[in-house]
């Protein structure tokens, strides 16, 4: 949960900083409202290595070495804009050509460009803003000087793109040095860190070996795709020396905290993939499973993945939150703490509720400049107030929209900030279109992401659009097969089902989420108005009793009053429905 597209997120590669170079050069090359002096510029910008105060600048790769020996790539736009002004250096750059550069075909406001000027600020350490300076309602200047390469420290040749296949020199005065130097994460992308490797097959060649790297390939793939996961190139993993060991001495030699591992046996015309997912430090197996595979058409199965990696995702939070419960915070990682956070804040249990703020505010500040823990901290006040447990709504949803407006801050395309402050202006702050378009932003960055699209779907419901809102939440939960949250899940497909008067269904998931968690209140109030709805009376009366121990203050005109869609139809039949089933007026 560590990772989308931070400043420091070195996800953005070579490649793509290259094609907004590309798109800009041509753009101004053009004649564009620059001209052609101003692509020359451009163009013929320095090489080699730009000292920026304390850190050093690599043309060649757009990478940065801090101070410290830390390197930094940037992500793409802040990378186009530092290259564009280290072209023009000492001289000033007006905001409107920066943006013409960065975002020649996009509508974008200020903020945009803001953001990448501190981006590279904190990368360069230009705290006082003396390197990247701000000449106001004018523009930026950018101070720095050629660095001599024939005399440049080992620190900043690390920037230097590496000749593959070549040995690796180490400076002739230091011949005790490591061959193997460990990376220094910035605590943002120390994540759950995974390797994928080779499925060990009965046979060096043939079906076998073909079903082990395409699988180990599908399975690296898909899980990289994730934005709370790092997994380990491929390549890293091919290692033939590695076929044996303990999964500690695989977990040193690939740094990785988990390890995906099997083996595939064949058998007349099918194929049997053994799978173990395992954490290197206690060498347990947190999951494991055995998947038959037709030999002929084992290429167009890729079901299994799908369902490899939501085991894994669950045995993840699972395995995390034991290990907060029962470590002190100091002695885990920042991705177990907020794991385990994540976890116990679905649980509901007044005591777990509360431990996850703790361990939320406990992440927060190791990592003050990351939107993950702080869009998380926002869903914990919904959370708290659609249980009941909060005395005021708007305080609540004031000090959640303050803690999202800090994480889109920090990064505007933060695809978990964006849903997470729907849900705010959906549920606590009312201002149900505003949410309706963090939902959609979200969903255009991402258009698999479950909680968005059940959000989504919740919020057409309330709008009495019920078959919109079934639709979008029976996506997301075809989406979330083995989702830790399935509950959650299910409990919005259930209310959507039933604002579309589809009644048994409604029940059904209903009863399913319930029995997944049975302390979500607003599962039993979904169950309580289908069954009414549906005509089941006294299953209706016997569930609205269960609520009201679960929440003994419950008042339909309570609800009706925090209720996002009680200006609906639908609300005020919900409303109805539960004052029918027994709920108090």
């Amino acid at each position: 949960m560590f990772s989308d597209r931070t400043p420091w997120d070195t996800r953005y590669t070579n490649a793509a900083n290259a094609r907004y170079r590309r798109r800009a050069v041509n753009r101004l090359a053009a004649g564009g409202i620059w001209g052609t002096s101003s692509a020359k510029r451009y163009m013929n910008a320095p090489s080699g290595h730009i000292r920026l105060g304390d850190a050093t600048y690599c043309v060649a790769t757009d990478r940065i070495a801090t101070a410290s020996g830390d390197e930094i790539m940037l992500r793409s736009q802040s990378a186009l804009v530092l290259r564009h002004l280290v072209s023009r250096l000492g001289i000033l750059t007006s905001r409107e050509e920066l943006v013409e550069i960065v975002w020649p075909d996009v509508m974008v406001t200020d903020d945009s460009l803001t953001q990448c000027i501190l981006d590279i600020r904190r990368a360069i350490g230009d705290r006082d803003r003396a390197v990247l300076k701000t000449v106001p309602k004018r523009g930026f200047v950018l101070y720095g000087t050629q660095v001599n390469t024939e005399h440049t420290s080992a620190r900043i040749e690390v920037l230097t793109p590496p000749v593959r296949n070549a040995a690796v020199a180490l400076p002739p005065s230091d011949d005790r040095a490591p061959h193997n130097i460990a990376p220094q994460l910035d605590p943002r992308d120390v994540l759950p860190t995974l390797a994928v490797l080779p499925f060990r097959s009965q046979r060096d060649s043939g079906t076998g070996a073909l079903i082990s790297t395409f699988l180990g390939d599908e399975i690296a793939t898909a899980i990289s795709h994730s934005e709370d996961m790092n997994v380990i190139s491929r390549l890293s993993t091919m290692d033939p020396g590695q076929s044996h060991g303990s999964m500690q001495d695989f977990g040193r030699m690939l740094n990785a905290d988990f390890i995906v591992s099997g083996s595939i046996f064949e058998r007349d015309d099918t194929v049997l993939l053994l799978v173990e997912f395992s954490e290197t430090d206690t060498q347990l197996v947190l999951w494991s499973d055995r998947i038959g595979l037709s030999a002929s058409g084992w290429m167009h199965e890729t079901e299994c993945v799908d369902q490899i990696i939501t085991h894994i995702r669950r045995a993840i939070m699972v395995n995390e939150v034991q290990r907060a419960r029962s470590r002190p915070l100091t002695d885990l990682k920042l991705f177990s703490v907020l794991h385990g956070a994540v976890g116990l804040m679905h649980r509901f249990a007044p005591r777990d509720f509360n431990l996850a703020r703790n361990y939320l505010e406990y992440v927060t500040s190791k990592v003050p400049d990351h939107p993950t823990p702080l869009a998380w901290m926002a869903r914990w006040h919904v959370l708290r107030t659609v249980q009941g447990w909060a005395d005021d709504a708007q305080i609540e949803a004031q000090a959640a929209l303050n803690l999202t407006s800090r994480a889109l801050d920090i990064d505007p395309d933060h695809t978990l900030a964006l849903v997470c402050e729907g849900q705010v202006l959906a549920h606590l702050a009312h201002r149900l279109d505003e949410a309706g378009s963090r939902y959609d932003a979200a969903l255009a960055i991402n258009p698999s992401d479950a909680q968005g699209r059940a959000l989504r779907g919740t919020l057409a419901s309330f709008q009495d659009r019920g078959a919109e809102g079934k639709r979008d939440t029976e996506r997301a939960l075809h989406l979330t097969p083995n989702d830790p949250h399935r509950f959650f899940y299910l409990a919005l497909a259930a209310g959507a089902n039933l604002s579309a008067e589809d009644y048994p269904r409604a029940v059904a998931l209903a009863k399913e989420s319930w029995r997944l968690n049975r302390t979500h209140a607003s599962t039993l109030r979904v169950l309580a108005a289908a069954q009414q709805a549906a005509g089941m009376l006294e299953d209706a009366r016997q569930t609205s009793g269960e609520l009201m121990r679960l929440q003994p203050d419950l008042r339909v005109s309570k609800w009706l009053r925090s209720a996002p869609s009680a200006n609906f139809q639908n609300g005020r039949r919900f409303a109805e429905l539960l004052r029918a089933a027994g709920i108090p007026k």
